[in-house]
């Protein structure tokens, strides 16, 4: 089916403001300066304000104090003979100040004799209140008391009234607003000219960067010959004449380079051809290896067995005629055959361990643990001990190699609970980190964690065979069974407290066949 090609856009795609910024360098200068100088305007601005605004509302309360202070005074007379029409016009006379919004004038009881309002066409909440007692005095007072109030108590002052003098605040915030938009026409003019002169000033600065950057882009195409013109002496001319040289030497060593790899190709033609032969070698050696191994084991085990059979038949026959240092030496002998027939059965086990084939299939794990625990008591049936085994513990793998493993891992649980009172072997899974994690547990000597290091060597072992028998290639040959399933192995233990041992096999997936 074919497809139709969509024609290319007329139009070049749209950049964003964001985008542009990020992209140059130029851009990025200027906006960084630019902002820079939009919050120093803005700060001053600010400042410009705040202050004037504070001056303004300091006048309106001085203002509104002196007012209120006046009215006071001039309303003694008319308060202390009751006549309101002396205190109206008085009031009148206060409302001729145009900040002012109402008078209020009362008797000593707070009765209100005279209130005057400003009629408005709209409400405001901006408003300040100013009150002032109106006290009789004996004597006569001075017109310096209502700039400084005198601070005179007791029988000297008698309340006889008091005045509210309410101002309007409008004014001194309509006059703020008429600066700020001026401040706002300045700082505006003021940023487009700084911008101006700092974008010629920017750009003058950067272009020789641009020129860098653009011959920068062109060696990454692979222009190999590349120059720019050195426009001044300062820093930038030293790095545009720096940068020549730089491309000059990118062009030499991009030659030796090149030379380089065309003789790195020959060696590698030769080297493959020795590592094959190398490889073939090695194999070989391995091959050879693991048939002397074989073969030693084998060709070892057939003397081993006769000089045992010669021991126990010159024993029976003459039995009768040796003393018993005599049956001793055979004794002695006989289990050092056997102990040495019992360590190259080992080494079989663990070349046919590595080099058998694994065939995997699903099958209970459950299942080959107690079957192995079986076959120990029917070698000891007169062991007491407590088995538990957690069913249907499935897994992935060879189950003659399992087989072989778990036998193992049973036979040395059960060698070292074989001095505990109350001797016990657990079985069971874990699940750790999206995997299933088996376990076999066991009560018995246990060992110190200082020497597991040696716990996977062949022929190493942590117990004296006058304490455990064994020939220490048992957990050599488990880890080999665990690592050929793509698992991991480890022990935890203590001294007297017994042993897990923790492996991992593959999960059972769909490409796992049934049994």
């Amino acid at each position: 089916m074919e497809t139709k090609q969509q024609p290319d856009s007329p139009h070049p795609p749209r950049r964003t403001l964001s985008g542009i910024i990020r992209a140059s360098f130029r851009a990025k200068l200027f906006a960084v300066t630019a902002f820079g100088i939009l919050i120093l305007s803005l700060v001053f601005t600010i400042l410009f304000l705040t202050g004037h605004q504070q001056a303004e509302k300091d006048k309106l309360t001085t203002e509104g104090q002196l007012l209120a202070r006046l009215l006071a005074h001039n309303c003694r007379l008319g308060l202390f003979a009751g006549n309101r029409e002396n205190l109206h016009e008085i009031a009148e006379g206060t409302m001729a100040t145009p900040e002012v919004l109402s008078v209020t004038i009362f008797d000593r009881d707070g009765r209100s004799l005279v209130h005057l309002e400003r009629p408005s066409l709209k409400v405001t909440n901006r408003r300040s209140e100013f009150s002032e007692q109106v006290l009789a005095r004996q004597g006569n007072s001075t017109e310096t008391e209502l700039y400084f109030p005198s601070q005179q108590t007791g029988s000297t002052r008698t309340l006889i009234g008091k005045v509210r003098v309410v101002m309007d605040e409008e004014p001194v915030y309509r006059h703020l607003r008429e600066l700020l938009l001026t401040a706002v026409l300045v700082a505006t003019a003021f940023l487009l000219a700084g911008s101006a002169v700092i974008y010629l000033v920017i750009r003058g600065i950067t272009r020789p960067l641009t020129h860098l950057a653009d011959g920068v882009r062109s060696i990454e195409a692979g222009d190999k010959v590349v120059s720019i013109p050195v426009e001044s002496e300062d820093e930038i001319g030293s790095l545009t004449a720096s940068f020549n040289g730089m491309a000059a030497a990118l062009r030499e060593r991009q030659q030796e380079r090149d030379e380089a790899e065309r003789q790195i190709l020959e060696l590698n033609a030769h080297l493959e051809e020795k590592v094959r032969e190398r490889t073939a070698q090695l194999e070989a050696s391995n091959r050879e290896l693991e048939s002397f191994n074989y073969s030693a084991a084998h060709d070892l085990r057939s003397p081993i067995v006769r000089l045992n059979g010669l021991c126990l038949a010159l024993e029976e026959d003459c039995g009768a005629r040796l003393d018993d240092e005599m049956r001793d030496y055979f004794r002695r002998i006989s289990a050092v055959g056997g102990q040495m027939e019992r360590v190259i059965t080992s080494m079989s086990s663990l070349f046919q361990v590595q080099r058998r084939a694994m065939s995997l299939r699903k099958f209970d794990l459950s299942t080959l643990v107690g079957a192995a625990v079986s076959a120990r008591r029917e070698t000891e049936p007169e062991r007491e001990i407590t088995l538990t085994v957690e069913p249907a513990v499935t897994v992935c793998g060879d189950m003659d190699l399992l087989w072989v493993a778990m036998e193992n891992l049973v036979g040395n649980a059960w060698k070292f609970t074989s001095r505990a009172a109350d001797a016990r072997i657990e079985f069971g899974a874990e699940l750790r980190g999206g995997e299933t994690v088996c376990f076999i547990r066991d009560n018995g000597a246990g060992f110190d964690m200082a020497y597991s290091g040696k716990l996977f060597q062949p022929f190493q072992r942590l117990h004296g065979p006058d304490e455990f028998p064994g020939t220490g290639v048992g957990l050599a040959i488990v880890q080999r069974i665990i690592g050929r399933h793509g698992g991991r192995i480890w022990l935890e233990s203590a001294p007297g407290s017994g042993t897990t041992c923790w492996f991992t096999l593959p999960p059972v997936t769909e490409f796992c066949p049934p049994r």
